[in-house]
């Protein structure tokens, strides 16, 4: 919902049934096949190995994996991606569950704590013959979960997702669905670019409310952040850094105002400083706000899960709020 004057600020989140770019869609239509054989995963003799450059070096993996752990959100959305459902994976926060955006693609995944602080015995209970994550994470559990399985890790999470996504294709022996995703993306990425005229004269914003009053502009050095640049659009001065993000108190809420807005909330809105911020007089006076630009958006595939999918869905919000050429 658009954000507007006069003072009622109100809003709801987007449907997460929104609609995803039909390449892609054509590529996540896969994912109902599980990682236990089923659809089109490689075909390999049992103990059949090859081997992959991870951030640990070099790691055998099975050819063909059938029982595959996720040990964070961007491994669970690319795993689905791809069309391998994963038998455990890890879940964003305790009591989360798995993002609401990957509607039933999830139903029958184990869940095996959360991220950053992963089951080992729920994981070995499941058997895996391959585990999906990142050092950023998990590197001080990294032996004792590659006594469980080929564990193949990435350097980072989030802000190098995109390398991520390959390493985590290759691992799964999907390269060639894995470069079909990233060109449909890109193509789909620069149509919507083209629809706003110039993009980078557009100022797009992006705000986050987190807890403990932790509000955040983000810059380019992220997931979002790149997604928008793979559109080509600007950014206000606050935020056209090569930076993470940057953190403003309520009273500075006029640093995050451009042509248009996207907020996002993580956790409980009731304790972040959302409420004050967009019922304050500031949020009133932005040039987005008062022009109908500023928009709710989903932090779960606008934040936490960084893969394809959750990228495509950000596109999807992008082509719908931004403003059209004429």
């Amino acid at each position: 919902m658009t954000f507007a004057v006069p003072f009622a600020v109100t809003f709801t989140r987007l449907p997460k049934t929104a609609a995803v770019g039909l390449g892609l869609a054509l590529t996540l239509a896969v994912s109902a096949c599980s990682s236990d054989g089923a659809g089109d995963a490689p075909k390999g003799k049992a103990g059949d190995t090859r081997e992959v450059q991870s951030a640990k070096g070099p790691i055998k993996v099975p050819v063909a994996p059938k029982r595959v752990v996720t040990l964070d959100m961007g491994e669970l959305d690319t795993a689905l991606a791809l069309g391998i459902k994963p038998v455990g994976s890890v879940v964003g926060s305790p009591g989360a569950g798995f993002p609401a955006y990957l509607g039933d693609k999830t139903a029958g995944i184990k869940e095996v704590g959360a991220i950053g602080a992963p089951d080992l015995e729920a994981i070995d209970a499941l058997k895996p013959d391959l585990i999906l994550g990142s050092l950023i994470r998990d590197a001080d559990r990294y032996e004792a979960l590659s006594k469980i399985a080929p564990v193949v890790f990435s350097t980072t999470a989030g802000t190098e997702w995109r390398q991520n996504f390959l390493l985590d294709a290759e691992a799964l022996n999907k390269k060639t669905e894995g470069d079909a995703i990233v060109t449909t993306f890109e193509a789909r990425a620069k149509s919507i670019g083209t629809s706003v005229g110039d993009p980078a004269a557009l100022k797009v914003s992006v705000l986050r409310f987190t807890g403990a009053g932790k509000n955040r502009l983000y810059g380019k050095a992220n997931f979002v952040g790149s997604i928008l640049s793979a559109v080509g659009l600007g950014r206000p001065d606050t935020q056209n850094v090569d930076t993470f993000m940057v953190e403003v108190s309520a009273e500075q809420v006029e640093k995050a105002d451009g042509d248009v807005i996207f907020v996002t909330t993580y956790g409980d809105k009731t304790k972040t400083d959302q409420d004050k911020v967009l019922g304050g007089p500031l949020w009133k006076t932005l040039k987005a706000v008062r022009t109908n630009n500023a928009h709710q958006v989903d932090d779960e595939y606008w934040m936490v899960s960084t893969g394809y999918g959750a990228a495509d869905r950000v596109l999807t919000d992008l082509e719908k709020y931004l403003p059209k050429k004429s």
